[in-house]
């Protein structure tokens, strides 16, 4: 037997039910606590834009759209939602402290039009009703220049550069009268540099550099130009600039709410109401709006058979005579306003006048409710009803959910996949999954676990039973996907399948310059040597910037070993320098740059760009071999003399680069700046600590690095790679052995 649509088939199932639906009567709920029960309350949220921007600048359905939003717990994150049009119209939550955390706009380093906002609010949640309004704030630093203070007789072709590490703006004469900069600062950096230059009311050419420190966001720094009579041609001092530092105030605010919410009283809008003719007690629909009701269009085709006057009409606006009828038919309205929450709370109440006059057929009756609140959003609900067994439909006996990949990047990855399921009935053959590539005909199929199937078995529920059970929940991983693949995939109970979804595999990293066969010297200086062609830094960095102030090359390419092509890294510890002027220095070798050398200590970021994938690790060939520290090696107070050298590798995934800079080695500084992987920047981190020689005499031997993801990985895109190899642990500290050598070659990251 082919298989065969769930629904299709299942509706067959109603006949059986028939019996059991005929001596049903559907209660009537309680309307004073429809939602839950003690412990648990209802969350409605809505979020206010606070900024200094207009509304023809940033529209607010492109806000709304762009808006995440977090909801934690004592226990860390419990929802994540992109875009409010996927904010659910109610939350439910235990009771208990929360807090609710949004962000919308675009976040850009640098930018003279795109902001940022950002809201944070604690919460509690008791039960019934909770509301809670997130405040969003302007979070950049922004940069303007006081027209009033620039004097064009004394200042010409001036450009005024505003710079943080990451980005920098350019006010010239065409835009500094109106332009605001808007900047997102990285972490550690909260100063912003600016840089005045152009030609003075003699024809001077000019430039001075200050600095605005300790910068905040939701500030605003105003520039005012300070003119002095002297002109000095090395100092620049003809212009200073003085910085006004403000608050940014709220001038305009663009509020976001979540659409109207519309939910059963006693039974599940989602599913039919299911009676046999003249059996049926009142039913009450409640709707919440936030800010007042503007339409509430009802319409169904059967408005005969409901007693309705009309096919479609507005409880809003309909005449007089029309209202009249409707309430007469039994469909009635009531409507109170909250204006503390600012909230309509409305019931539509279905009578059992109204279910009561619809006779027995094997199709069923639908009731179409469309509530637009005065802010323009619209909620659409059917409300669908079901008079005898005929009209019966069983709910699939196996269910899927939809992936959301935005929701958790982590549920599909470039070979595998997490569907998760829900088997309400096990009766009808093997419940599973089963999927193909997208436009392909072989399917494959994968059998949900024995143990949920087994207890779904157990169940053994009739079919009206089964209507409305909760299913038993299950997972499958499916394996062996393709890389930047469509798939489709659906549910499946023997011979019978449902509807399809679809998910798309993502893609794989490659590595460059992995093999590290090519070298070159950096252009900028042609003592240090670095992996890459051209001369220029490519993916990999090393510290042969800060040690070949000494003409000494730490890390460089090696005939001696190789896993493939001709060369390999070798990475080799030595002191550098003389006596007290001298630091030992470990051989490394990582994805990221070296930014500068403060003396003896090197200042660097970690980190490249990266595709957001998510692999399970780090494959590399490794050769080590440690040495003993001695005198010049046990400095820094991390080994003794005689203690054996470690060497390390470590690859980790982050949302931004990492700043690293060895004059702040100990944690307790306020400006502690060394790898940290309990940082909320890394998600992935996976390490390997050689303790003792690795690999035999002249090779390579393959290490496998798993990566092991944090739960905020779920929510949080990886956007940079970080890959770091030492061959002294605690180079960081300038201890080592002398000596201690590590070669790598052909870096690949690893796909489950």
């Amino acid at each position: 037997m082919p298989v065969k649509e769930m629904k299709n088939i299942f509706k067959l199932f109603g006949v059986v039910a028939g019996c059991i639906i005929g001596g049903m009567a559907l209660q009537s709920c309680a309307v004073d606590e429809p939602f839950g029960s003690d412990g648990e309350g209802q969350l409605k949220m809505k979020l206010v834009i606070n900024s200094d921007v207009t509304r023809a600048e940033n529209d607010p359905a492109d806000l709304s759209a762009n808006c995440v939003v977090y909801i934690s717990g004592a226990k860390g994150l419990l929802h994540k939602y992109q875009g409010l049009e996927n904010l659910p119209e109610s939350i439910t939550l235990k009771a208990g402290q929360y807090v609710a955390e949004a962000w919308t706009g675009d976040s850009v380093t640098a930018s003279f039009d795109k902001k940022f906002f950002r809201g944070y609010q604690p919460f509690e949640v008791t039960n019934g009703i909770n509301q809670v309004v997130v405040n969003c704030k302007i979070a950049n630093v922004v940069v303007s220049i006081n027209p009033d203070k620039v004097d064009t007789s004394l200042l010409k072709d001036f450009n005024v550069k505003v710079e943080n590490s990451r980005g920098s703006l350019d006010f010239t004469e065409d835009n500094y009268s109106y332009a605001k900069g808007y900047f997102m600062m990285p972490n550690n950096d909260n100063d912003l540099k600016v840089t005045i230059s152009g030609v003075n009311a003699e024809g001077k050419s000019f430039s001075k550099e200050q600095k605005i420190e300790g910068v905040k966001r939701a500030h605003e720094y105003v520039l005012n130009f300070e003119y002095h009579p002297t002109f000095e041609e090395e100092g620049g001092s003809f212009v200073t600039i003085v910085v006004d530092d403000s608050e940014v105030l709220v001038e305009d605010e663009v509020e976001i709410f979540s659409a109207p919410a519309l939910k059963g009283v006693g039974f599940e809008l989602d599913r039919q109401l299911v009676g046999n003719a003249n059996m049926f007690n009142d039913q009450i629909v409640k709707i919440n709006a936030f800010g007042g009701i503007k339409n509430f269009i009802v319409s169904t085709p059967d408005y005969e058979a409901f007693g309705l006057p009309e096919e479609s009409f507005d409880f809003k606006h309909c005449t007089s005579d029309i209202l009249t009828e409707v309430t007469e038919a039994g469909l009635i309205r009531d409507e109170s306003y909250n204006a503390e929450r600012n909230l309509v709370l409305s019931y539509l109440t279905l009578s059992s006048k109204l279910l009561n006059a619809l006779t027995e057929r094997d199709s069923e009756y639908v009731l179409t409710l469309s509530v637009t609140d005065n802010y323009g959003k619209t909620k659409v609900q059917d409300v669908r009803i079901a008079v005898g067994a005929g009209a019966v439909v069983i709910e699939d006996p196996v269910t899927v959910e939809p992936v959301n990949q935005s929701e958790n990047y982590l549920a599909v990855r470039s070979r595998s996949a997490v569907i998760n399921g829900s088997i309400i009935d096990a009766s009808a053959g093997t419940p599973g999954i089963r999927y193909r590539e997208s436009g392909t005909t072989e399917w494959t199929f994968v059998a949900a676990p024995a143990a949920a199937a087994d207890r779904a078995g157990r169940r053994h529920l009739t079919p009206a039973q089964a209507l409305r059970a909760a299913g038993v929940p299950f997972s499958v991983t499916l394996t062996g996907l393709k890389p930047g693949t469509r798939y489709e995939y659906q549910a499946v109970s023997g011979e019978l399948n449902g509807t399809s979804y679809y998910i798309t595999t993502e893609s794989e990293f490659v590595i460059p310059n992995a093999s590290l066969e090519e070298w070159s010297n950096y252009s900028a200086n042609s003592k240090v040597l670095l992996p890459g062609a051209g001369g220029e830094r490519t993916f990999w960095d090393s510290g042969n910037h800060g040690s070949a102030t000494m003409s000494v090359t730490l890390t460089q390419s090696s005939t001696d070993m190789a896993h493939s092509g001709s060369v390999s890294a070798r990475l080799r510890s030595q002191f550098v320098g003389l006596g007290a002027l001298g630091k030992f220095a470990a051989g490394n070798l990582f994805a990221g740059e070296y930014y500068k050398t403060n003396g003896t200590n090197g200042e660097i970021y970690f980190g490249r760009e990266y595709d957001s994938s998510h692999p399970s690790g780090l494959k590399v060939y490794v050769n080590y071999r440690p040495k003993t520290a001695d005198k010049n090696g046990s400095k820094g107070g991390k080994l003794k003399q005689g203690d054996l050298d470690k060497g390390q590798i470590y690859v980790a995934l982050t949302t931004e680069k990492i700043h690293i800079d060895t004059r702040y080695t100990d944690p307790n500084n306020a400006n502690f700046s060394l790898w940290n992987t309990d940082s909320p920047a890394v998600l992935a981190f996976g390490e390997k600590i050689f303790t003792e020689d690795y690999g035999a005499d002249g090779q390579l031997q393959e290490l496998v690095i798993p990566l092991d993801y944090k739960s905020i990985a779920k929510t949080q895109k990886p956007l940079y790679l970080v890959i770091v190899c030492t061959a002294s642990y605690y180079g960081d500290y300038f201890d080592g052995g002398e000596g201690s050598c590590m070669y790598v070659d052909d870096f690949e990251l690893v796909y489950e």
